[in-house]
């Protein structure tokens, strides 16, 4: 089986299960990010083994749990507020810990752990529950995402010839990038229009935002990979890898988002 027939096959059946939960919102969309940021942890940590190091994955785990957790029960202030009393406590574990190696690169690699997946991931619960969303519009911001990976898959195919980042990704090509950038810009400003959601010049720079945030997304998550020199975070969806190399850019999107919706509504 190919592997674009695989990807297709993996989205028909994860796709509509994880646009129903955007959907629904609440405690289903918390408990399913925080599955994907436990199993998206995981991944980080034991790529981190590839250069000797020894993530302390569980604590890394769970700080990113109690991220969305707090992302979805508290303000934004109480949340922010919970890096203080854990890099405290990763200063104090790197001190008692007796291990092998270097114990600052061991807290520095959990440490990134946490915000690459925990801390970024639990922005797409605070989308969710921002005044300005609602369930379409979180499902939109997936359609653009995903508007921004297929358009580049085949009008790079088609027409790119010039890859700017050959030892990142070499199947990235500046037609891709043209190409899912104005699909997504189209894809949101129809979206946002067709439901009354923003007006058309926010709605253009919605698309704009998620059409080259979807790629630089992807891009620092394939950067991460060739630092640590494997392929995928690890073979868990078929065509796709990981968690990670599946929500790259959903974990990077939903932060600008979030930015974007703070500077429209202050």
């Amino acid at each position: 089986m190919s592997n674009l027939v695989q990807r297709v096959l993996a989205a028909a059946l994860f796709g509509p299960a994880l646009l129903a939960l955007f959907w629904y919102g609440g405690i289903p969309l918390v408990l399913a990010i925080g599955l994907i940021v436990a199993v998206g942890t995981r991944e980080f940590c034991h790529m981190l083994g590839a250069k000797n190091l020894h993530p302390w994955t569980y604590v890394a785990i769970i700080a990113s749990l109690i991220w969305c957790g707090l992302a979805f029960t508290y303000d934004l202030q109480v949340w922010a507020t919970f890096f203080l009393p854990l890099f405290l406590m990763l200063l104090i574990m790197a001190l008692f810990r007796g291990e092998t190696g270097s114990r600052l690169a061991n807290m520095g690699g959990t440490l990134l752990a946490i915000l690459y997946v925990g801390f970024l991931g639990s922005f797409v619960i605070l989308v969710r529950n921002d005044p300005m969303s609602n369930n379409l519009f979180t499902m939109f911001i997936l359609a653009g995402i995903w508007a921004s990976d297929v358009a580049a898959y085949f009008s790079g195919r088609t027409f790119g010839r010039w890859h700017p980042f050959p030892t990142l990704s070499p199947g990235k090509t500046e037609a891709g990038f043209i190409g899912g950038t104005l699909a997504t810009i189209a894809t949101m400003a129809w979206c946002t229009q067709a439901w009354n959601l923003l007006p058309l010049n926010q709605g253009l720079i919605l698309g704009l935002i998620i059409g080259i945030g979807a790629p630089i997304g992807d891009l620092i998550e394939s950067m991460i990979k060739r630092d640590m020199g494997v392929k995928d975070t690890s073979e868990l969806i078929p065509g796709h890898g990981g968690i990670l190399d599946r929500f790259d850019s959903v974990f990077f999107v939903f932060p600008l988002v979030y930015i974007y919706l703070q500077i429209i509504n202050p």
